[in-house]
C-alpha cells in the first residue's frame, strides 16, 4: 500500500472484485471523457487471475479515501521503443471528483513508478477538452509537449489527445 494525506493506492483484492466489476462497468462513472467501451466481466476475472491487475507493462491500483474504493490510477506502455509508461486514472463517483484525490494519486504514482522501474519518462495523453485533466497534469509537474490530432474515437467522433510528459530527474523526492 502507498500511503498519502487523502488516499491510498494499493493493489485489488479478490474481495474488492465483485464492487470494482460495477463501478467500471456503470457508465455514469466515466464522466465526459473516458470512453464508452464495456468490459467483459469473464475477461475481467481472468486478468485478475492472471496478473492481479498488475503486470511488468500494464497495470492499475485502487485509489482509496475513508476506507473506500474512490477510483484507480493505471499505467501501460506506450509505444515499444519508448522507455516510459504512459498514466490513466479516473475518480468514479462525481461526488468523489474536485477532491485533490487524483492529484495526489498522481504525484504517489509517480513516484513508485519512477522508484521501482528503469524507465526515464511518465506520459498522460488527455482529451484536448478536458481542462480538468490538463490542469491536474500540469500541478503535477507535467509539461504539454503537443497534440495528437484525432487521435482517439469517442461518442461518435475522432477527437484530440494533449500530451503531457514528465522525466525521471524532474521529479523532487522529497
Amino acid at each position: 500500500m502507498i500511503r498519502g494525506e487523502k488516499i491510498q493506492l494499493r493493489t485489488v483484492r479478490e474481495t474488492d472484485l465483485d464492487a470494482l466489476f460495477s463501478l467500471i462497468s456503470d457508465l455514469s462513472n466515466r464522466g465526459a471523457f473516458l470512453t464508452r467501451e464495456l468490459p467483459s466481466e469473464s475477461g475481467f476475472h481472468h486478468q485478475f487471475r492472471e496478473h492481479g491487475f498488475w503486470g511488468p507493462d500494464e497495470g492499475f491500483l485502487l485509489i482509496c479515501a475513508d476506507g473506500r474504493i474512490v477510483g484507480r490510477i493505471g499505467y501501460s506502455r506506450t509505444m515499444a521503443y519508448f522507455n516510459g509508461l504512459e498514466l490513466w486514472y479516473a475518480i468514479f463517483d462525481p461526488a468523489d471528483r474536485n477532491q485533490g484525490y487524483t492529484t495526489e494519486a498522481i504525484t504517489l504514482m509517480v513516484k513508485y513508478l519512477f522508484s521501482t522501474r528503469s524507465i526515464n519518462r511518465l506520459q498522460i495523453a488527455t482529451d484536448a477538452g478536458n481542462a480538468a485533466s490538463k490542469h491536474v497534469a500540469q500541478k503535477c509537474g507535467f509539461q504539454y509537449e503537443g497534440t495528437a490530432r484525432k487521435a482517439v474515437y469517442h461518442c461518435g467522433e475522432h477527437r484530440d489527445q494533449d500530451i503531457y510528459s514528465i522525466l525521471r530527474d524532474e521529479v523532487s523526492y522529497s
